[in-house]
């Protein structure tokens, strides 16, 4: 054979091949799913249903402190429970955590319209306005005894940021003005009094005169005071005062609490000091960071370019983000980890743990990435962690979110209230989970609830907090009947005189 025809010959096996590869190819692109995308049927295509969140709040998890966790005689509610709901000590009133209830009871409103949980997140509220507040000096205080008076009057800022997060989503169900004011005091004592004027951000802890006691600067007083409080604040008010102070907070963030030499947010576990040192985390004599931290961080910048459009949140918000899936993520189980070595190759420094917050936050992360990327592998990780915290943290037999986990899903801590752990963040995850995969991923509509107890004719009321400007109101109803009077794009309704009006609210993302 020439080697003409030796070649003529391969050019045509060769082109059959190629045919055959680019017929395979058409019809996988056909019949198969999209990448990060199941089909319905598999195990976990249920996770990218916003349906899925809504009915796991609903069902498994607010009927456990619905149940359990109400102080009848004393007020507000218990600090601490047992797995199956048993009170237990010490007895003592967190203002912060009685509000990180009435954030879990409200969010529960806001899925279902269902009265008897904002009837129990409002016990919490009246009984903040009447004991946790100074009427002297201002602020909320850091500590009741279970009758209700101060054990502590200092103010520190975790504390403060805290209970003004579930107050913050009470105003937007109820939209409740004594509680917005109480709220915007706190926050101006908060730049007023632990304003380092030296140094520049804000103290950790004040005495109860707004004297500092404490000037060491934490996560709480910057990034983490604007992912937790001031961007809801933005949507729910559209204050132009808190927007400035929110990107104030990322900017003195940005110049002060970055690692220089690994580009770690720092500030927390442990506070730096007033000068900005940052305090070293020693685990296995290594030097650690926590993710949990980075992970508050990169929501923070990721929400604020969605809000703003700002390209420097974006950047810095996808590498973080993207940094935080090489090192503190486990693909093959799908859990979080905390601890990681500071240094590179930035391994994880302990594992016998997976704490509920952390989980909850990689899944808000995964779908931020996507909606900002539109990279579909982001949906992919989305569901190996949202198929860890079903099977491991969702209590099956009680009820309510186990506050840790091993990574082969054992739980560690079992009780599901102590000092720092409430429903806040297990509603929060199906509150925004139902909302961002609906309106991100699904582009469905998505119905909340509201209850306004007084307006006047003609006020208006923002119903989103959802933070992607592509969002926009679709129907609205007030006490059963269509209302018109709604601005879509703004995601403002124009409120009619009355009390008591209760509001049925649809977003769909146009």
């Amino acid at each position: 054979m020439s080697i003409s025809s030796y070649y003529y010959k391969s050019a045509v096996a060769y082109a059959k091949i190629m045919r055959s590869c680019l017929l395979v190819c058409i019809m996988l692109i056909f019949f198969l799913p999209a990448s990060g995308q199941d089909n319905s049927d598999s195990p976990n295509g249920k996770y990218l249903d916003g349906e899925f969140w809504r009915q796991q709040g609903l069902t498994q998890i607010i009927p456990f402190w619905q149940n359990h966790v109400r102080d009848t005689v004393h007020g507000a509610y218990y600090l601490c429970l047992s797995r199956e709901g048993e009170p237990m000590p010490p007895w003592d009133k967190y203002p912060a955590m009685i509000s990180r209830q009435v954030f879990g009871f409200t969010s529960a409103y806001l899925l279902s319209g269902n009265e008897k949980y904002l009837e129990t997140a409002r016990e919490g509220v009246d009984y903040l306005l009447k004991y946790a507040w100074d009427n002297n000096y201002g602020g909320w205080f850091d500590l009741l005894d279970q009758s209700g008076k101060p054990s502590s009057l200092t103010k520190s800022v975790p504390n403060q940021l805290y209970t003004n997060a579930g107050l913050a989503l009470y105003y937007f169900a109820t939209k409740d003005e004594n509680v917005l004011s109480h709220i915007k005091e706190s926050i101006e004592i908060q730049k007023t009094f632990s304003l380092d004027k030296k140094n520049g951000g804000f103290f950790q802890t004040l005495q109860g005169n707004l004297s500092v006691s404490d000037s060491s600067k934490s996560k709480h007083g910057h990034y983490g005071y604007t992912s937790s409080l001031l961007i809801n604040m933005m949507m729910i008010t559209r204050d132009t005062a808190i927007r400035k102070y929110a990107e104030e907070l990322m900017e003195i963030s940005f110049s002060k609490m970055i690692d220089p030499e690994y580009g770690w947010f720092n500030g927390y576990p442990k506070p730096n000091d007033a000068g900005w040192k940052m305090t070293p985390v020693v685990v296995n004599n290594k030097e650690v960071i926590s993710a949990g931290a980075q992970l508050t961080a990169a929501l923070s910048l990721l929400r604020l370019f969605e809000i703003t459009g700002k390209d420097e949140y974006r950047s810095a918000g996808i590498n973080l983000g993207e940094k935080l899936l090489r090192c503190a993520w486990d693909p093959s189980r799908g859990c979080w980890f905390d601890v990681i070595e500071r240094k590179p190759p930035n391994t994880p420094q302990d594992t016998s743990s997976v704490t509920f917050w952390i989980q909850s936050y990689g899944l808000f992360l995964q779908l931020h990435l996507y909606n900002i990327t539109g990279e579909k592998k982001y949906l992919n990780s989305y569901q190996k962690m949202a198929s860890f915290w079903d099977n491991y943290f969702t209590d099956k037999k009680s009820g309510g979110i186990f506050l840790s986990v091993s990574p082969s899903g054992v739980p560690v801590n079992s009780n599901k209230a102590i000092p720092w752990k409430a429903s806040y963040h297990e509603m929060e995850n199906a509150l925004l989970n139902y909302l961002y995969l609906n309106l991100y991923v699904n582009r469905k509509p998505a119905t909340l609830y509201f209850h306004i107890r007084n307006s006047s004719q003609g006020m208006k009321h923002f119903v989103s907090i959802a933070e992607n400007p592509s969002v926009q109101i679709t129907g609205v109803k007030i006490n059963g009947n269509s209302w018109k009077s709604f601005n879509a794009a703004e995601r403002s309704v124009i409120l009619p005189e009355g009390k008591d009006l209760k509001m049925e609210i649809i977003l769909n993302t146009n």
